[in-house]
């Protein structure tokens, strides 16, 4: 079973627009446990070794929802963070020390509604893991 308490989003920026907000915060709703950090930039000192980093860029792999469900079970108890760029993506030596870098679709995104559409995909991850009527095969 997938658990919010293992995963983390990190974003550069704080979010603008109203309705990205509100999305987000209804699934924050249905997921209390699930850290979202807004700042200027990265600090990837600050995360732990033993921790998964995934950043979101539009050069990564593409999974379906089941395949990234998968994946994320697959990393047993570890912590995984995921970072999310701004409008200029993410540097490169940060990709570089990542563990995957993960594309959401082949479309390019705003920043901001790459955030709401990573947190549906976590929710949907974690309903998938547990048999929940949210995502339907």
């Amino acid at each position: 079973m997938l658990q919010t308490n293992r995963l983390s989003i990190n974003a550069i920026g704080k979010i603008k627009k109203n309705w990205i907000r509100e999305g987000i915060n209804q699934y924050k709703k249905r997921m209390p446990d699930l850290i979202i950090n807004e700042s200027k930039s990265f600090n990837i000192d600050n995360i732990r070794v033993n921790n998964i980093i995934i950043c979101l860029t539009e050069e990564g792999q593409s999974f379906n929802s089941i395949e990234l469900t998968s994946l994320l079970l697959n990393f047993k108890n570890k912590k995984i963070n995921f970072l999310i760029g701004d409008a200029d993506g993410i540097p490169s030596d940060i990709k570089d020390k990542s563990n995957l870098l993960l594309s959401l679709s082949p479309l390019t995104f705003p920043h901001e509604l790459a955030r709401l559409i990573l947190i549906e995909q976590i929710y949907r991850a974690i309903s998938i893991s547990n048999n929940s009527p949210y995502h339907r095969v």
